[in-house]
């Protein structure tokens, strides 16, 4: 009977902290978590954890075998596209694995003279959990802080001729609009960065039309009319929209690292603010990947 009490209760630690290990590492990932899976994956290391009691010399438990067995639930749990994927979220499999098993081994060792011996592998799955937990929110709180602004801000400079307009551009996921005749990715700009960009007459237009017909008959008679394009969008509370464009003759993206030219690239034009100052315009993400 006690045996059998030993093996459910290493099966139900083990399941446990299989799962928050794997949810764990898909967190810090950036990958989709798929439930079933790391159900799955959880239920067969502890399976395995059983099986280690009873088996404990067999060459499957062994120091290769058991590294052999973590590669097999890697590959179950995240199956890999590519070696690239493969190795970075095996990475973080091992990373959590011995930082979570220290964590466990320390609050066992801390608490075991002030509580019951039988509540020692709950302490031990508490303590593991709390430094799962803690591991994905300040890596989360780190990525969003220091990583993700150098991936999605960028200086971006706008031509148009032989005129440069300069702003701060914020790659945006969700801008999904085209230019109905090229069918490329849209860029919005804030129309004071783009107002010393533009001819006198299209700036009289934005600024002195009342209604939107008035503003498309003035806009259409300047000397960038061959310029202008019309971006169709729906919003919260506006459907069949229409918003003003420019074709540019050019747009460059500045990160920390990398310069990129895109040409001919259509630049709508937004009157209000995008954001408190943080950026001026919205690079859409499919203008890095389909242009």
């Amino acid at each position: 009977m006690e045996a059998s009490i030993y093996a459910d209760l290493t099966f139900l630690i083990n399941f446990i902290m299989d799962f928050i290990i794997f949810w764990a590492a898909a967190k810090l990932a950036g990958i989709v978590i798929n439930w079933r899976r790391i159900f799955f994956g959880s239920f067969l290391g502890a399976c395995y954890a059983v099986l280690y009691l009873y088996y404990e010399y067999v060459i499957l438990f062994s120091l290769p075998g058991k590294f052999v067995f973590s590669v097999f639930l890697v590959l179950i749990v995240f199956p890999p596209p590519d070696w690239q994927y493969f190795k970075r979220i095996f990475f973080y499999f091992y990373v959590l694995s011995f930082t979570i098993a220290g964590a466990s081994l320390a609050a066992n060792y801390l608490l075991q003279s002030s509580i019951a011996s039988s509540s020692i592998p709950y302490v031990a799955l508490l303590g593991g959990a709390a430094c799962a937990v803690l591991i994905v929110h300040y890596a989360e709180q780190y990525v969003a802080g220091n990583i993700l602004p150098s991936l999605l801000h960028y200086e971006v400079e706008l031509y148009f001729g032989q005129q440069v307009c300069r702003g701060k551009g914020f790659l945006d996921t969700g801008n999904g609009l085209r230019d109905p005749l090229s069918k490329r990715p849209v860029v919005v700009a804030e129309y004071e960065t783009l107002k010393k960009c533009l001819p006198s007459d299209f700036q009289a237009a934005f600024e002195q039309c009342e209604n939107e017909q008035e503003l498309l008959d003035m806009l259409g008679k300047s000397c960038w009319a061959h310029r202008l394009r019309l971006i169709p969008f729906t919003s919260i509370g506006k459907r069949n929209g229409l918003l003003i464009g420019v074709r540019s003759d050019a747009v460059r993206l500045r990160s920390s690292k990398h310069s990129m030219v895109f040409k001919n690239i259509v630049v709508g034009i937004y009157r209000e603010k995008l954001s408190s100052g943080a950026y001026q315009m919205l690079i859409p993400a499919d203008v890095l990947t389909k242009v």
